[in-house]
């Protein structure tokens, strides 16, 4: 794990009342509003890849059904 010295930081600005959010979803999930950015962004990042991936598969499935449709 990176410690807070060498960890990559990056300034970010936040609309108003969204700080607050994010402290109020961070207190409850007992994270710092750190953890709780990186968690999310985390989370977002694998749900959209696993999204792509489905995507994909559903391609591959009915390019399969279309063969398989088209040879009877």
């Amino acid at each position: 794990m990176t410690n807070s010295r060498t960890a990559d930081k990056f300034v970010i600005r936040l609309p108003d009342g969204l700080r607050g959010r994010i402290f109020d979803v961070a207190y409850r999930n007992h994270r710092s509003m750190n953890a709780e950015i990186v968690s999310r962004l985390e989370n977002s990042i694998d749900i959209e890849q696993e999204l792509d991936h489905q995507k994909n598969l559903v391609r591959i499935l009915t390019a399969r059904v279309d063969e398989l449709e088209g040879a009877k």
